[in-house]
Parts: C-alpha cells; structure tokens; sequence
C-alpha cells in the first residue's frame, strides 16, 4: 500500500475513534451543565427518554451546551453574551513541496460581547473580548508556498503554543447610522464574505481565500487602534482605522505604542442584488509607513526562511483590493441557504510588499444537496503574481516565480454545533525549489 494511503487510513481511523470520545465526553459534559433532573420528565421509559427525546435535542441545538441550564439567558439578561469554539487539524503534504509529512495541531476561541446599558452604564457601548489559543504543530514552510494552508494556525502566533487576548474593542454606537471604536482591534474578525472568510475554521482553509494576504505587509493582525463605520441597516457600508502597524497579538501595545509608524486600513461595501438575489461589491485599501524590507515577518505571508540576502528598507507601502460576492441561488423555503460566486483583484506597491498583485475567485456556500441542510462547500482558485525585486533579490540563493493554487472543501454537518471538513489543495510555490504540493486535511469543529 502506498504510504499516503496509509497516513490517510491512520488519520481517518485515529480521528473518528478520538472523536467519538471527545463527542462522548463532551455530550455528558453538556448533560450534565443542563442537569439530569428533567431528563425523565414527561414519559414513561427513561431509557428511551434519554436516548431519544434529549439526544435528539443535543443535536439540534445551536451549540453543544446549549443554554447550560439557562446560565446563558441568565447572562444575556444582564448584558453579556459569551462563546466558545474549538478547532482541530490534522493536514499534510502528501506530495511534493518541501516536505512529505502530516502535522496535528489545534485552536480555541473565545468571545465575550458585553451591553454596557445592560451593565449600568451608558446606552450604545458595546464591549467585544477575543481570546485565543493555539497549540501543536503546522505545516508552514513545508509547502514552498507564500500563502499558508492554513489560516487558523497563523494566530495569534504561528509555531507557538499560547493563549492570548488578541481583541478588545470598544465600541460606540453614536446614532443608529454611525459608530466609533477604539482597543486592541483583531481586523481580521471584522473582514466579512459569505463565503470564503471564517478564518480558516469553517470555510476554506488555504489564506489566499479566506482574507487578503496582500495587505500583510501593512495590516497587523491584533494591534492598538480606533476608527469608525457608517452603517445602513446595521451592515457596515464604510469604514475608516488607524492602528499601529506592529502585530502585537500577545501584548498590550502600550510599551512602543505608534513608535514604528503608523497603518490606515478602509472599506467600502455596497450591498447589492442580482434578479433579487444578495451580493456585495467592496474596494479595500491599505498604507503604513512603518519601516520595512520585502522580507520581514508578516501577519498573513509564510515568509521565506533561511540565509537570505538583506533587502533595502522602505517605509511608505499600500495596497488596494476589489471584490465581490455575489448569491446566484438562494433556497426559497429558507433564505439563509443559498450558493454563489466570489473574486478578489488586488494591487500593492511590490517593494516592500513581496506581492506584486493577486488574482482570486470561486464558488461556495451552502451544500446543494437538499438532504444536507447543514453542509456547505467551496472550490476556489488564487494566483500571485510577486514582486520582481523580490525575485531579483532571491535569485542567487532561492529562485522564486509567481504562484497559484486551487483548493477543494466539504464542510459537514454531523450537527448544527459539530461539523467535519475535508480539505484538499494543489499549490505551485513560489519557491522554484519546491515541487507542487499536494495538501490533505481534514478539520473539526465544535461550537460550544
């Protein structure tokens, strides 16, 4: 047998036993936050009480735990909503690359949101915290490939096991059409696309779809800023933020607050609708003057590693970014599934940005099987054309040429809290060294 096939039988046999467990434990878990109590109320057998009626909720409820015994209706009283979400990978390079091997690795986020009115204090603030954790191992590097494989893995630091607060906004709601914020913003949270956005934990994987990685070298992920929106509906049509360039996902930011530089980052999204099906067409720019070279770290870019040559610095970099999305069906008995198409067209200054310009486009959203009401999907393409000084600049120790890839999801529902994606991506790396990588995987998700 060939030794992929093997891995993957491994993986498969490893993973639905761990599962099982975890789904087991996490089932009594929840049972036991709602209570056993009422579990024999209102019929005859116990036996087939639990196994039939309250599973059968189990399954059907929002998150895994539910209300938790009403503790969260009690909470969302007085103000404050709260969630939780933990994701596993198991993800490799099957062939090519610049490795052969299959790492494991793991995530949690949690989200607090508070009602400040709620709380006792004044009307329109809201208080939004964002912790993560990130822990194991990635397959960053072994691929030859600027865009990672896997977006969730980035943060808040790639290669690092670490909890850390990476948002705290607040935010204030001047009227129902305009709202300032300020704190220790996460941008990614607020990047929206009904189908290639999630972070890497719902929808696709690869980065190059789920957020623009063209802007990595003058957005920070998690950094200290303020802005504003201007909404319509409650959806953000406009938005405006300054923010310190320096990542800084596991401090506070105080200690070098703006002494780098600084970023600004917009949006404009205008929704739209094609023969009365939603869609959104977005401009997006970028500019720091943070002082930087085509190989420095970057938030959203696997940055080659190694002995490299030392490149000028530059300290005025932007990029500038169209997309759109746009549903083509929207299911009439429930217009909350639907499938469409989505592009990304972006343009950036190529030194120091080691991207010249990027090229995106697909098709997702939810399953179109009417039987699986709760899987989604998508298929997506990306293409980098990058920076010629880059290349010049790498020619004698890395060759490197332009890039693209494809890559392959199916998102299933085993509930509406527990879901298991399979992931399959064909990469031709930046790296001329490398060959084109064949990358597997398979994720799982539970909200709790």
């Amino acid at each position: 047998m060939h030794p992929f096939i093997q891995r993957m039988a491994c993986m498969t046999l490893w993973l639905r036993g761990a599962a099982g467990g975890l789904l087991w434990l996490l089932c009594v878990s929840a049972l036991e936050a709602r209570g056993f109590d009422d579990l024999f109320d209102a019929v005859d057998d116990p036996f087939c009480s639990v196994t039939d009626l309250r599973l059968q909720h189990l399954a059907e409820q929002p998150t895994l735990l539910g209300d938790a015994g009403g503790r969260r209706t009690a909470l969302g009283e007085q103000g404050v909503k709260v969630d939780a979400s933990t994701t596993l990978f198991y993800q490799g390079v099957a062939s090519g690359g610049n490795q052969e091997a299959f790492q494991f690795g793991g995530r949690n986020d949690y989200y607090i949101t508070m009602d400040a009115h709620k709380l006792g204090l004044w009307e329109g603030l809201l208080i939004d915290l964002h912790g993560e954790t990130r822990y194991g191992e990635d397959v960053f590097g072994q691929t030859g490939a600027l865009s990672p494989s896997n977006t969730a893995m980035l943060f808040p630091m790639p290669g690092e096991d670490v909890t850390a607060l990476t948002g705290f906004k607040l935010t204030q709601f001047l009227n129902e059409n305009l709202a300032v914020f300020a704190g220790k913003i996460n941008v990614v949270d607020g990047y929206l696309n009904p189908f290639a956005a999630g972070k890497g934990q719902t929808q696709f994987m690869n980065t190059a779809f789920v957020l623009p990685p063209i802007f990595g070298r003058t957005v920070p992920y998690s950094s200290l800023g303020a802005g504003f929106a201007v909404l319509h509906e409650q959806y953000p049509i406009l938005s405006l933020m300054l923010v310190d360039p320096i990542n800084q996902p596991t401090t506070s930011g105080f200690d070098n607050f703006f002494e780098n530089g600084v970023s600004l980052f917009g949006e404009l999204s205008i929704p739209v609708e094609l023969a009365g099906r939603p869609g959104h067409q977005n401009v997006f720019f970028s500019w720091s003057n943070r002082d930087v070279s085509a190989l420095d770290a970057s938030a959203y870019i696997d940055t080659p590693t190694g002995p490299l040559p030392v490149l000028g610095r530059k300290n005025n970099s932007w990029s500038l970014m169209y997309a759109f999305d746009q549903y083509l069906y929207v299911d009439p008995c429930n217009p909350q599934r639907g499938w469409g198409v989505f592009g990304q067209w972006a343009l950036s200054d190529g030194n120091p940005n080691p991207i010249r310009w990027t090229f995106t486009t697909g098709i997702g959203g939810s399953s179109p099987f009417d039987s699986r009401p709760l899987d989604t999907f998508g298929i997506g393409y990306y293409y980098f054309q990058n920076s010629t000084d880059l290349k010049n600049s790498l020619e004698p120790v890395m060759p490197v040429g332009n890039e693209h890839g494809v890559e392959l999801f199916y998102n299933i529902g085993v509930t509406r809290w527990f879901h298991i994606t399979p992931d399959i991506q064909w990469i031709e790396p930046t790296s001329e060294t490398a060959e084109t990588a064949v990358v597997v995987g398979l994720r799982t998700r539970i909200d709790f």
